[in-house]
């Protein structure tokens, strides 16, 4: 029987052809969830930041001897409305003179308790800031 060159690819080609794409496809799909858990995150820790420092420019704003600054560790839940987000802040004043005091802050996602922010600011009284 004569052998007859029809166009077209074999079925080898094509299994080979078909295997690259899916070894393609399911790399750009890993690479794009990775991308997207980083931005995630990248976005939490962005949010602990303005947190935080919209809470060290109010302590900024009030006064030295008040009662908000003396000595001693707080907590605050800040939960988002929109987006459902809990964050969790704790705080620790201490008065390292007479004249200065140290705040030490820590902010985190509720979901994420390993992922801290950490602020210190130190106010002191002769400056006013």
């Amino acid at each position: 029987m004569p052998k007859t060159n029809l166009p077209g690819f074999t079925l080898v080609e094509l299994l080979i052809a078909f295997a690259l794409i899916t070894f393609l496809i399911s790399g750009t799909a890993q690479l794009t969830m990775h991308s997207l858990l980083a931005k995630r995150r990248a976005d939490y820790n962005l949010r602990c930041a303005e947190l935080a420092a919209s809470k060290l420019e109010y302590f900024k704003s009030l006064a030295y001897e008040g009662d908000e600054l003396k000595e001693g560790v707080q907590t605050e839940i800040i939960k988002e409305e929109g987006t459902q987000q809990t964050f969790l802040m704790e705080w620790k004043i201490q008065n390292t003179s007479l004249n200065m005091k140290r705040i030490e802050m820590e902010i985190y996602f509720k979901n994420y308790p390993q992922k801290k922010t950490q602020i210190i600011l130190l106010l002191s009284k002769e400056l006013g800031f």
